[in-house]
């Protein structure tokens, strides 16, 4: 299920945020794009909330293999800040740029939930391919889904949001703060440096995340070609 949410999101931000000019008239200036509220970009939050509040956070706290306290708190400020952009506790804040954040970014997800099946972490899946052994149908499509994961998780998680916070997110954050409040049109302070922080957090752990799995890519790399100069 989890897989089928993540496709309809990504396929709705992709298609809104990089192949629609029906909202540049709209949103053209900062303050529009924090403060002006985008129907489809409060719908993807309002998934995402639910995702997070009924799924990924229980989950990770009940199942140990998910328990993992980065991941928890990365679920509890995802949640937080999707509920800004929903309108959750308020007015939505920066419904717009949740075509991105909770739209196109999903994508790396969809190959995710399968490389997550086949982890060591979920042992009778992961002995099960190991039963099948190196050459099956199996094994090949787990390394596919986790180089599939991989390049999409670095392009636009390790690459493109770092990109889109630093340079068009934070920025049009900083200039709204700045307006008097009937500017921000009653729109809280305190809820927009929340959503700024957690961006800027979110890019910190993605990077990290990112430099992560660029080094187990480079080892699968490397250990395909040793595994070929053996034979």
């Amino acid at each position: 299920t989890h897989k089928y949410i993540a496709a309809y999101m990504a396929y709705q931000g992709i298609m809104a945020w990089y192949f629609s000019d029906a909202d540049s008239d709209t949103f053209d200036t900062p303050s529009d794009r924090i403060l002006k509220i985008h129907p489809l970009g409060v719908q993807l939050s309002e998934i995402a909330v639910g995702m997070q509040l009924f799924w990924d956070t229980p989950l990770g706290f009940i199942i140990p293999a998910l328990n993992d306290p980065l991941k928890l708190a990365h679920h509890i400020g995802m949640f937080l800040t999707a509920a800004q952009s929903a309108g959750s506790f308020g007015r939505p804040v920066g419904s717009y740029h949740a075509l991105f954040y909770m739209g196109a970014v999903e994508l790396s997800t969809i190959p995710l939930t399968f490389v997550d099946i086949f982890h060591p972490k979920h042992k009778p899946w992961f002995e099960y391919m190991k039963s099948k052994g190196p050459s099956s149908m199996l094994h090949s499509f787990n390394t596919f889904t986790r180089v599939a994961f991989a390049l999409c998780f670095l392009v636009l998680r390790g690459i493109i949001f770092p990109y889109e916070v630093f340079t068009r997110w934070v920025p049009d954050i900083l200039h709204t703060a700045s307006l008097s409040p009937s500017e921000r049109e009653g729109t809280s302070l305190p809820s927009m440096y929340l959503v700024l922080s957690t961006s800027i957090l979110f890019s910190l752990l993605q990077i990290k995340w990112a430099v992560m799995i660029a080094k187990q890519l480079t080892n699968m790399a490397i250990g395909g070609k040793g595994d070929k100069k053996k034979d």
